[in-house]
């Protein structure tokens, strides 16, 4: 073989290797993956080999007793604990079997990685420029009175830039009676709107739903991130939550537990 073939062929053999360790073990990585997520006391996500499942059967649910979950609370962290499930509700016990009082939002997983649950702010929203469009584009009022008006500061695509995420909906008022109610949960990026979730319909007794997002975590471990959105249901009717994902130019669902 001539010295030009022979570079050639190191040349192709090192490129392989380095594609190899770039791409394959991180979706060799991507493929072990095993995760089990409880999103509050109504919700439970299996995620394996890349496919995600809703388990609502019972016992299937019961099957998870016992089993060590790391909790978070408010997206804080609280602790390592034995999670037991009764009643439709989720309870901790520490390693005495001793049940722990929790107090806030729950997210708990159980899982061969790390799952980074992240903090985040929600503040009231004090400009409505997107607002107003958005309205306009559902053939709203710019004048509608809301009961949620919220904006979130938080780097998704963790580019160091904030992306600014709204939540507006005038479901469940108590001081004024709209025809039309809506929920809608949209981001901006570089003053380009992204539509995430949008519900529209006609006022009905305890119809529609109140939205809020949850949490921002990373379930791929590529510092690009994805939430949980939760909408909030009249009364006794369980909450939906939902898995987004931002691809490129659009939020895919990735699950939902209705």
């Amino acid at each position: 073989m001539s010295s030009r073939y022979k570079v050639i062929t190191i040349i192709l053999v090192v490129y392989l290797v380095v594609f190899f360790l770039i791409y394959g073990l991180t979706n060799m990585k991507n493929g072990q993956r095993e995760l089990t997520l409880l999103v509050g006391d109504n919700t439970v996500w299996n995620y394996s080999n890349k496919s995600w499942l809703n388990i609502t059967r019972e016992e299937t649910i019961d099957s998870l007793n016992w089993q060590e979950y790391k909790v978070f609370l408010d997206n804080k962290y609280f602790g390592e604990y034995s999670m037991w499930y009764d009643d439709n509700k989720w309870y901790a016990f520490n390693s005495n079997k001793t049940a722990v009082k929790m107090e806030g939002e729950l997210i708990a997983y159980k899982a061969n990685y790390d799952l980074k649950i992240k903090e985040f702010e929600t503040k009231e929203n004090e400009n409505n420029t997107y607002v107003h469009q958005v309205l306009k584009e559902n053939n709203l009022s710019t004048s509608s009175q809301m009961t949620v008006n919220n904006v979130i500061n938080y780097d998704i695509d963790n580019d160091g830039v904030a992306e600014q995420f709204y939540i507006i909906s005038n479901a469940f008022a108590s001081d004024f009676y709209p025809d039309t109610i809506f929920s809608i949960v949209f981001m901006v990026k570089e003053e380009k709107i992204y539509s995430m979730y949008t519900n529209v319909e006609k006022a009905n007794y305890g119809n529609g739903c109140k939205p809020y997002i949850r949490t921002f975590l990373d379930i791929n471990d590529d510092d690009k991130h994805e939430l949980i959105l939760t909408c909030a249901k009249y009364s006794v009717q369980e909450p939906e939550d939902m898995l987004f994902q931002l691809n490129k130019e659009k939020f895919d669902l990735l699950i939902s537990n209705q």
